[in-house]
């Protein structure tokens, strides 16, 4: 039997090899030339995809040059959004439109009342004579300068504030606040006057009316009415924000526009009016560049504006714009390698360079990604179709020299369980022949050897006729009532008188006797319990008690074997009810079975409509269970 193992062995080893021989040269060219058609395919998709971001390139950098053109118009008004001008002068500089920016470097010079005409109803307002104080400063109010009516105004506000008096003040400051073009301490007096306001309505607990006034006056101040310097734009943001409790909103384009002008201030006071104040190179500064300039105009642009102007004109490609030394304006840190577009400024004519990044995904890169993705789909399915198809041949023919093997190992057994009792027989028939006066008592036990080994013979003969119209499903069934106890009681005490000569014992527990009813065929079921009983004597070794137990089950009767012995492997525990198939430890120990035992058990229970479970474990014995439906009373 190990020859023929090692026989078929090899033959099996010879075959896989043979079928990777035929199977894997196909499949290998098939890959091959697979991955040769999508290196050719992402080719042609770089190629042109590098030509198409070459058109877009050109496209950007004329449609740049276009607006840039536009925008150098600086007569024209107003100035396009996101660029400012600015106009400088020895008084400062004046932004255009003014609410692109939050502060000048220097606020507009406004005309003040001079401090020497109140001097005397001060006098009498710090000195006691507020009354009186009040009366001047109201007569002071009605004068035609502007810049004294203001003042009066303001000091007429303060007697009646530091009075308590909160709405002949709130009235005061209103009047101040109607007055343009004077400044009081270097302020715009309106903005003076509108701040008061609301610190008043905070200090006398108006909150309705201290939110109407803070929206009013931060609407105004966003806006760009007036033209303040840096500390003082800070310090009116920073009393509207606390009364609107939370942080005033600060554009980073009007941010980099104030920087902007600072730096314009600080280069004129520097040079003056020298056309040296920009250089044909551009100038960047923040988030803003300086573009070129006209007598005392100047002109910004933001790069929030370059980054729109490269989205609208490149249709989300990634671009980068870089100044001459290399700065990154708008876009990503531009990127290397062969589809990376680039245009310089010296060859467009643009204040900066322009560079397309790779990234962007076009139609083109749809459609071309879409076919890759089709022919790696198709290569991948043919493939798998392939190894699919060889794995299941390749499985179908090792379960058929599987089933080949098993076959010749069950002819072998089969030969050897045959071979046995005939043996035996020929050799009793022999002393038989050889002595014809044999004394009564030896001829008997002769007799009885012949009688045992027929009957083994004929049980042989009768599984496997029984088996074979089993698997054909031709095996009649007669199913009439009986008692499962009953009948268990019959077959372990037939088998006893067959086991017991050898040392082993067959007990039997039958729960509630006569009240266990089944609706089965009894020689079926007989024989289904006598190869269970059987197995457990086989693979008892020197464990010899065997246990059976009948016992009612909510699903119906259980049937139960229990044995002490070698016990089964976790992994052999379901396929030890196929046909031909026997334990690994059957083989090794020599112990003689057909491998069909457990196999017409189980057909013979499915066709009670029941189960068959079995527990075991290495070394400590097994139980298999017999579940048939009890009869419907």
């Amino acid at each position: 039997m190990r020859a023929r193992g090692r026989l078929a062995g090899g033959s099996s080893r010879r075959l896989a090899l043979l079928f990777l021989a035929v199977v894997v040269p196909p499949a290998v060219t098939l890959v091959w030339l697979g991955l040769q058609l999508l290196e050719q395919d992402r080719t042609l998709w770089a190629q042109r995809d590098l030509e198409r971001r070459q058109v877009t390139a050109e496209a950007a950098t004329r449609s740049l040059g276009q607006s840039l053109a536009v925008a150098g118009r600086l007569a024209e008004a107003p100035a396009p959004a996101g660029m400012v001008r600015f106009t400088l002068s020895d008084e400062g500089v004046r932004a255009t439109p003014p609410d692109r920016v939050l502060w000048l470097p220097v606020a507009h010079q406004l005309e003040d009342a001079e401090a020497s005409q109140f001097a005397e109803a001060e006098k009498l307002e710090f000195q006691g004579g507020a009354e009186r104080a009040l009366l001047a400063y109201q007569n002071l109010a009605s004068a035609p300068d502007p810049t004294v009516r203001a003042g009066a105004l303001l000091r007429l506000a303060r007697v009646h504030r530091r009075a308590k008096r909160w709405d002949d003040a709130l009235g005061a400051y209103r009047d101040l606040a109607d007055i343009d073009g004077v400044a009081i301490d270097g302020l715009p007096a309106d903005l003076v006057a509108r701040r008061a306001a609301g610190s008043i309505l905070e200090a006398s607990g108006q909150t309705q009316e201290l939110s109407r006034e803070t929206a009013a006056l931060e609407a105004d101040f966003l806006a760009g009415r007036w033209m303040l310097d840096q500390p003082a734009w800070e310090l009116t943001a920073r009393q509207l924000e606390q009364w609107r409790g939370e942080a005033l909103p600060r554009p980073a384009d009007a941010e980099a526009f104030s920087a902007v002008a600072d730096w314009l201030w600080d280069d004129w006071q520097r040079n003056g009016n020298d056309q040296r104040l920009l250089s044909p190179r551009r100038r960047v500064q923040g988030e803003a560049t300086l573009l070129w300039r006209s007598e005392r105009d100047v002109m910004a642009v933001s790069h929030t504006l370059l980054r729109t102007w490269t989205e609208q004109t490149t249709a989300g490609e990634w671009v980068s714009l870089l100044t001459d030394s290399g700065r990154v304006l708008v876009g990503p840190r531009p990127s290397s390698g062969p589809a990376v577009v680039t245009r310089a400024a010296s060859e467009t004519g643009l204040p900066w360079t322009l560079v397309l990044n790779p990234g962007g995904v076009s139609a083109l890169a749809e459609e071309l990604v879409n076919r890759r993705r089709l022919l790696s789909l198709g290569l991948a399915a043919i493939v798998l179709l392939l190894g699919g198809g060889s794995y299941v041949l390749w499985r179908a023919i090792r379960r058929e020299l599987a089933v080949a093997r098993v076959q010749a190992e069950f002819v072998s057994t089969v030969s050897h369980e045959f071979r046995t009792p005939l043996a035996s027989m020929r050799h009793v028939t022999e002393l038989m022949q050889e002595d014809d006066d044999l004394p009564p008592e030896r001829r008997r036990s002769f007799y009885d050897v012949l009688g045992r080994n027929t009957e083994r013979l004929q049980r042989l003969v009768e599984s496997l006729l029984d088996f074979a119209r089993m698997e054909g499903d031709k095996k009649p069934y007669t199913f009439e009532p009986l008692d499962s106890g009953e009948l268990a009681r019959h077959v372990v005490t037939e088998f006893r008188k067959e086991v017991e000569p050898r040392g082993f014992t067959v007990d039997l527990d039958v729960d509630a006797p006569g009240s266990l009813p089944l609706r089965a065929d009894a020689a079926a079921l007989t024989s289904a319990l006598w190869n269970v009983l059987d197995n457990a004597v086989k693979y008892s070794q020197d464990a010899r008690a065997i246990r059976v137990s009948v016992e009612r089950r909510p699903a119906g009767v259980a049937i139960s074997v229990r044995d002490d012995g070698l016990g089964i492997p976790r992994e052999e525990q379901t396929a030890i009810f196929s046909r031909f198939v026997r334990g690994e430890q059957a083989g090794r120990l020599g112990i003689k079975g057909t491998g069909l035992g457990l196999a017409m058990v189980s057909h013979i229970v499915r066709a009670h409509g029941g189960t068959i479970e079995v527990e075991s474990e290495e070394g400590a014995g097994s139980t298999f269970r017999l579940l048939l439906p009890a009869q419907s009373s």
